[in-house]
């Protein structure tokens, strides 16, 4: 798929990292074969320039600074035809790559066409032959899933199978969560490992992981609430290494990540961080852990007394006693908290604001329909003021005779809580033009004032 062109763009990154010259392989260094997804998804572009473009020049420079000596193959497919699932092509046998091999592979990769299909079980069986009986690692770069009817998972049994411990690598480069777990058997069923990449820079590092073999450790943490799943993705966040604040989305998370010792931490939404977990990771190692953050989810909508939506407009906040936790503008505010009894406050941008008692159970997600009769008051001024034009008019509200809010703009829009208001325009220190407003809970009421 076009995606893959991504893919080479990274590997080349990822080698540009070692030195310009040719380095030797070491001794125990297993024959590796590069499958490259060609097809036609690798015609979409990345900005203004086309996937395969980009993969082009990176994968030349990848085959100019690959370790002398190390055996490498390469297969293709989706280059030649389009809608023709049988397009696949091993361009190079396993073997050694001399400076002559590398510019050969280089001209060839340079006239490459993104044109056809997703063939991915087969392309993974067709290259059990390429080993020649030895022990050996496939590096699958893919920007999608399977698309030619084959069973991936089937066909990383038949690897399995084949006697000669065929490791199973895969870069999934801009995947979507579905695309992922459609080909997730495949590395747990040859010991694999999956290296996920959203852009340019994660796809040159996750193929350096990969082509690094397997002397890194894999990390995979799974987040609940309460002992249950969450309904939202979660953040899990690393540190330790070389890595500051490294975070991941999803649920659950892998990362692949040089041996040592790392603090693991969790949250989902906008609620708490949870306990650092300590995590020691050893050289090839899988290791699995989940992380309890003990929350609950409470999602709020205000509605006006006849059940209607109340305009986004009023800040929603979640507070315990006087501690403020969280605060959205948003028609349905979403939050995260350990188990306990809360406050809602709908608060208005006067400062005027109203409580709601709330509870927040963990591993659940509960509900609530606030009715705050909350509107809105639409001042329009005429007379010497044009609407839309300056100067703009100073509007004020005051309700019982007591200042409540102001706006020079015109039309002037308030949002405020239900009740009885008057409107008026302050010129030179005295308000005229009072006019009696009725604010009413999920309305605009409009307001029209003539200043002479």
């Amino acid at each position: 798929m076009l995606r893959f062109l991504g893919a080479f763009a990274v590997l080349g990154a990822a080698l540009a990292t070692c030195t310009l010259s040719a380095q030797p392989a070491p001794a125990d260094v297993q024959p590796v074969m590069l499958i490259l997804d060609v097809s036609g998804s690798m015609n979409r572009p990345i900005g203004t320039v086309p996937k395969i473009a980009i993969a082009k020049d990176v994968v030349r420079d990848l085959l100019a600074r690959w370790p002398a000596g190390r055996p490498v193959g390469m297969t293709l497919y989706g280059h030649r035809r389009p809608r023709d699932c049988s397009d696949i092509e091993q361009v190079r046998a396993i073997g050694p790559l001399d400076a002559g091999a590398a510019e050969r592979m280089r001209g060839m990769v340079a006239g490459l066409a993104a044109r056809g299909e997703t063939p991915i079980a087969r392309t993974l069986t067709g290259a059990i032959p390429a080993f020649g009986g030895r022990k050996g690692r496939i590096i699958l770069v893919t920007d999608g899933r399977e698309e030619c009817g084959g069973d991936v998972c089937a066909a990383a049994a038949e690897l399995a199978r084949a006697g000669i411990d065929l490791t199973v690598d895969i870069v999934g480069f801009d995947l979507r969560p579905e695309e992922k777990a459609a080909l997730q058997c495949v590395t747990e069923r040859t010991g694999g490992r999956y290296f996920d990449a959203a852009d340019r820079d994660g796809l040159a590092a996750a193929l350096g992981r990969a082509t690094a073999g397997p002397d890194l450790a894999t990390l995979e943490v799974t987040v609940t609430e309460s002992g249950r799943r969450p309904t939202e993705a979660a953040r899990v966040t690393i540190e330790g290494g070389t890595h500051t604040g490294l975070a991941l989305t999803g649920n659950p998370v892998r990362y692949q990540l040089a041996p040592g010792s790392y603090r693991v931490t969790a949250q989902v939404a906008n609620g708490p961080a949870s306990a650092p977990v300590e995590v020691s990771l050893a050289k090839g190692e899988l290791v699995r852990r989940t992380i309890d953050i003990g929350s609950g989810t409470l999602v709020v909508a205000l509605v006006a007394a006849d059940g209607r939506p109340i305009p986004r407009g009023p800040q929603i906040q979640l507070r315990d006693g006087d501690r403020l936790i969280a605060a959205l503008n948003e028609e349905r505010a979403r939050f995260q908290a350990p188990p306990g009894r809360y406050t809602v406050r709908v608060q208005l941008t006067t400062g005027a604001f109203q409580d709601h008692a709330v509870e927040i159970r963990g591993g659940e997600t509960v509900e609530r329909r606030l009715t705050a009769e909350i509107g809105t008051v639409e001042v329009t001024v005429g007379g010497r003021f044009a609407a839309g034009r300056g100067p703009f008019p100073y509007v004020e509200l005051q309700q019982d005779g007591r200042f409540v809010t102001a706006l020079a703009d015109n039309p002037a829009r308030f949002t405020l809580f239900g009740g009885r208001y008057a409107a008026g325009v302050r010129i030179d220190g005295a308000l005229v033009g009072m006019t009696p407003v009725e604010v009413r809970g999920g309305t605009v009421t409009p307001v029209t004032i003539a200043v002479p």
